[in-house]
């Protein structure tokens, strides 16, 4: 939708030029019944640049009259709260996926060192034991041990072994990953992290606005220092392909035009016809008098065409021009 500041003087000169307009079609078009030439004037398809989020407008590179290419940088909006969210999503993501590796690799290499030491201290207690019991079963035998002796030396090597095989087991736990859920779990804890940071960081480039086509800068509608509301346009931007011709034909000639046709443009100050393709037909028909289905009533009836005219063609918008088509 266009805003007034561009409606006000291109609509008074388009009332003007429909007003003749009426009066050609109702004593017929110049020319041949093979070639006819109607008068139309130009319009143009701006682009009203927004930002999706409201804030103060920083800078606007993007003077009046300028020429920009697709990608340059028309205005920026402040960022400080932006950059804030992008940094500690970042720091999210880095922490996510620490403790995504520290359950994946499981135990540190000085805690595995650390259950080595037991379980070398394990084995070392158990050959002890194993001599002091060969030792006190023999001297049991001959007796000169007790049957008390004998049972507690048994005892202490059975213990001896169950603590190396306790420390065997402790260091073969440490080696394993963690636990599947909850290996699950902290990838999907950065994989969050990861789309928080993503949102972030989409949400602070929305804060710089670039053009999407290549094009003039028409008309700025606020400067630096200046608040912008959340889709209201900063500025319009008339792309290279938004200018069109707009001309009307009656019902009778509505047959010939159809989108892809070719027509030529005139203007005061022209040295030469500029090519137009039309681009649009209406299917309606307008400036319809009170009785529209009499004989003479038809030829009244007429349909807006629209022809997109080539970039660099010297016309502006809101200027009458005569147009040739088939």
């Amino acid at each position: 939708m266009k805003l007034p500041q561009f409606s006000v003087g291109t609509s008074r000169l388009a009332g003007l030029i429909a007003c003749a307009l009426v009066a050609q079609f109702v004593t017929g078009c110049s020319g041949s019944d093979k070639e006819r030439t109607h008068t139309g004037y130009v319009e143009a398809e701006w682009v009203y640049v927004a930002a999706p989020r409201s804030g103060w407008v920083v800078s606007r590179p993007a003077e009046e009259g300028r020429k920009v290419k697709a990608g340059d940088l028309l205005f920026t909006l402040d960022d400080q709260s932006q950059q804030a969210a992008t940094a500690e999503a970042g720091s999210r993501v880095e922490q996510a996926q620490a403790q995504a590796r520290d359950i994946a690799t499981g135990a540190r290499e000085p805690e595995i060192k650390a259950l080595e030491a037991q379980l070398a201290q394990a084995r070392a207690a158990l050959n002890l034991a194993s001599v002091q019991r060969d030792r006190i079963v023999a001297l049991a035998a001959k007796g000169f041990a007790s049957r008390q002796q004998r049972d507690e030396a048994n005892a202490a090597w059975r213990t001896a072994q169950a603590q190396v095989k306790a420390a065997e087991e402790q260091i073969a736990v440490a080696r394993q990953a963690g636990r599947p859920a909850a290996r699950d779990a902290a990838q999907a804890a950065a994989a969050a992290a990861r789309a928080g940071n993503a949102s972030a960081q989409y949400e602070l480039d929305q804060r710089a606005i670039r053009a999407s086509t290549d094009g003039e800068v028409s008309e700025t509608f606020l400067n630096p220092g200046e608040y912008a509301n959340a889709g209201s346009a900063v500025l319009a931007l008339l792309p290279d392909d938004g200018l069109r011709v707009h001309l009307f034909v009656t019902q009778e000639e509505l047959p010939a035009y159809r989108p892809g046709v070719k027509l030529q443009v005139k203007a005061d100050g022209l040295a030469n016809p500029v090519p137009a393709e039309v681009v649009f037909v209406a299917s309606e028909a307008e400036f319809t008098p009170p009785v529209i289905y009499s004989r003479d009533s038809r030829k009244k009836l007429v349909f807006l065409v629209k022809a997109r005219i080539p970039a660099k063609a010297g016309l502006r918008p809101g200027l009458p021009v005569d147009v040739t088509g088939p």
